[in-house]
């Protein structure tokens, strides 16, 4: 199942530890990417969460937050910064009189900034911090890979209505590109016919004409390879997790075909035919940029 690279997964898990809460966003990127925001307390499992998320996520623009809130519970010690307590003071204080602001600071003001007021874990209970954090990762993960999945099935509903309606249209080429050799015969055997004054045209000459038309304008080739990619390109959603890149190199391929095509084409309706197709193939590359 192809997997859209936008997505949101959050989880939340209370222990006897402390609040623990993971949400994780992905947004659309060329490659991996991961920006991860940890509670101090959990800062030490940076990596261990990255690699977690590496082998679940494998494109795309990854927010991971991860918080450790331990308020609440008596395996937490209080501790406070007063250093930085008295520098915010300070700066407050300083800045009341800058702006000419009436009012004493007050201690709500001091301690709603970050870091004056921690809380840590005794040491005994550090160690049991990592499989806490690592179910509420796993849960997170989970809902967003759910999530990703859900409008992936819309970007595939979108890339197959496209598939079909450039089948369509090669399936016209395919029956126009045969008619056009025998309307191209008959209209070259009148104008010599009318330049000739109306003698008889010599058979020979008129079929080497038509042959090399028939050469030149031949897209048999590009038809077949076109058809092959198309199927490639259905096998692939159905049986790769990880299908942008892959899906991507095939839009390439059909894009590079019917090029090529376009100029051999020969005919009104083939033209406009290929003009068709290169605009669904654009619109497709457009999509799967939004693929993991």
């Amino acid at each position: 199942m192809i997997r859209s690279m936008t997505g949101f997964g959050g989880s939340k898990l209370r222990t006897k530890l402390g609040f623990f809460t993971a949400e994780i966003r992905t947004l659309n990127h060329k490659f991996l990417e991961i920006t991860p925001k940890l509670s101090n307390s959990l800062a030490i499992f940076d990596e261990k969460a990255k690699a977690i998320i590496k082998n679940k996520v494998k494109r795309g623009k990854v927010y991971f937050n991860l918080t450790h809130d331990t308020t609440q519970e008596t395996g937490a010690n209080i501790f406070i910064d007063y250093k930085l307590a008295k520098s915010y003071c300070g700066k407050l204080k300083n800045l009341k009189k800058q702006l000419n602001v009436e009012g004493s600071v007050q201690m709500s003001d001091i301690i709603s900034f970050p870091g004056v007021i921690n809380y840590r874990l005794v040491e005994k209970d550090a160690g049991r911090l990592w499989p806490l954090a690592q179910t509420v990762i796993n849960q997170a993960l989970a809902k967003l890979i759910k999530d990703r999945e859900r409008e992936g099935s819309f970007l595939l509903k979108d890339l197959m209505m496209r598939l079909r309606k450039i089948k369509k249209i090669l399936s016209s080429i395919s029956k126009d590109a045969t008619s056009n050799v025998q309307s191209y015969k008959e209209k070259l055997a009148q104008r010599i016919k009318e330049f000739s004054g109306g003698y008889s045209v010599d058979k020979g000459r008129l079929e080497v004409e038509v042959a090399l038309f028939a050469k030149n304008s031949d897209i048999t080739e590009e038809l077949t390879r076109m058809n092959n990619h198309i199927i490639n390109f259905n096998r692939t959603v159905k049986t790769s997790d990880e299908a942008g890149k892959k899906l991507d190199f095939i839009a390439q391929e059909l894009h590079r075909e019917i090029n090529t095509m376009g100029s051999k084409a020969s005919g009104f309706n083939i033209s406009k035919g290929v003009i068709e197709i290169k605009t669904e193939i654009e619109k497709i590359r457009e999509q799967l940029k939004n693929i993991e």
